[in-house]
């Protein structure tokens, strides 16, 4: 039985993706993640409400809080033994209130804690667990915005109002890959056992937005559960993929 956690998994794209894969991976138990349990209480209800048969509990865990990934890890471990998919899709961004240099260093500052150093963390957290698993996949929720490639052509990507956002979401693409190429390694035959990708939603309609976005959550939710839906090596890892237009294709970094 598949042990899968989604940070951030009681709202928005997390949500979506939850019960995405909720309908698509077969006796699932599928880990809520959020900053408190009682936040996971109502969207898994809801879940329940829907008919859907897999198992959904809450795991808290707040990802800019060391002792709270800490415990999260042995909440997991205790549970479960193993963790076959991390999905590290939990993180905020906010607008600066002016161009205070002060203001913007805080605001970047924070902006880099929660979207890059705190997902490189929680993946290092979870990488015992993940090794336990028969198949340990990690899937970095990022953004097209992220892809050098198409944000320097302006007629591919209209311009962006948060900086932060954009460069953050680069950054993880990196992180994805070093991944694969230095902390995958560490153990032989490890980069057949443990896959990660990073995945871009694409414009939903989610609290993070002010719901201006362009699709439905679970369609953003529809590029991870096609990546876990995969098989073995069908995919390769540290690659970056989205499902546009009923495309499902590799986004350019």
């Amino acid at each position: 039985m598949p042990v899968i956690l989604v940070t951030g998994g009681n709202r928005g794209i997390g949500y979506a993706i939850v019960q995405a894969l909720g309908t698509r991976i077969r006796d699932a138990t599928i880990l809520v993640g959020c900053r408190s349990v009682e936040n996971a209480r109502e969207p898994i209800m809801k879940l329940k409400e829907l008919g859907i048969p897999e198992i959904f509990e809450p795991v808290e865990i707040d990802i800019t809080d060391d002792a709270s990934i800490k415990a999260a890890v042995q909440t997991v471990e205790e549970g479960y033994g193993k963790l076959d998919v991390l999905v590290n899709n939990a993180g905020a961004v906010t607008l600066p209130k002016s161009d205070d240099l002060t203001e913007l260093r805080n605001n970047w500052t924070e902006g880099f804690n929660c979207l890059v150093t705190s997902q490189v963390l929680v993946t290092k957290a979870f990488l015992p667990l993940l090794r336990k698993a028969e198949w340990g996949r990690v899937v970095m929720i990022s953004s097209a915005r992220g892809s050098l490639a198409r944000n320097k052509s302006i007629e591919k990507m209209p311009p962006t109002q948060h900086w932060l956002y954009n460069c953050s979401k680069a950054a993880l693409n990196l992180v994805t890959i070093e991944f694969r190429n230095a902390e995958l390694r560490e153990v032989a035959n490890e980069m057949d056992r443990i896959t990660i990708w990073a995945a871009s939603p694409g414009s939903c309609k989610t609290g993070f937005n002010s719901f201006r976005g362009m699709k439905d959550p679970l369609e953003g939710a529809e590029v991870t559960a096609r990546l876990l839906e995969s098989r073995r090596l069908e995919i390769p890892s540290g690659t970056f993929w989205e499902f546009e237009q009923g495309n499902f294709q590799q986004v350019p970094w």
